[in-house]
């Protein structure tokens, strides 16, 4: 499929943009703002837990979900310098791009790491039993949700220190 050619007056407002996604402090909220549904994925999980089996297939949509968002922030950390590049921002390298390459892939994997364990009791029973063990998984899930939240704050650390 051939694309035409973004018009010379289009093209300053898809850097003003591209600017603005891979900016640190861009970053930095998006960052934060995880960290807030981490604590309250969390809280939910661990805390609300007194509602009985309602609470499971909460837990379980709650851990599908932060797991996608802990994913799909960690695709876009590790491309970011792909993004400059599309977005031709100048200069090449802020500094920035190893960090959020490195804390990308890493956040790419624990993302799918709680996708998976969330899974794991959303499967049938005839698949794979994991009947009275839900626990187990879902809690293993919020450790989990745990280091992304220490990672987090590292990343935090280190973007605002660049």
């Amino acid at each position: 499929m051939h694309f035409l050619p973004l018009s010379p007056i289009v093209s300053p407002m898809k850097s003003a943009l591209g600017k603005i996604l891979v900016h640190p402090m861009v970053l930095a909220l998006l960052n934060f703002a995880i960290l807030l549904l981490a604590y309250s994925s969390l809280r939910t999980t661990w805390f609300d837990a007194a509602s009985g089996m309602n609470h499971i297939h909460s837990a379980i949509e709650l851990w599908e979900g932060f797991g996608t968002i802990v994913l799909g922030f960690g695709v876009a950390l590790e491309e970011r310098e792909t993004l400059k590049k599309i977005f031709k921002i100048t200069p090449a390298s802020d500094g920035v791009d190893e960090l959020a390459h490195d804390f990308g892939v890493i956040f790419v994997m624990l993302g799918v790491m709680i996708e998976v364990l969330a899974w794991l009791v959303k499967i049938p029973n005839e698949v794979l039993n994991t009947e009275n063990i839900e626990g187990f998984f879902l809690n293993t899930a919020a450790v989990v949700a745990c280091v992304v939240v220490v990672l987090q704050l590292r990343f935090l650390y280190h973007l605002v220190r660049k």
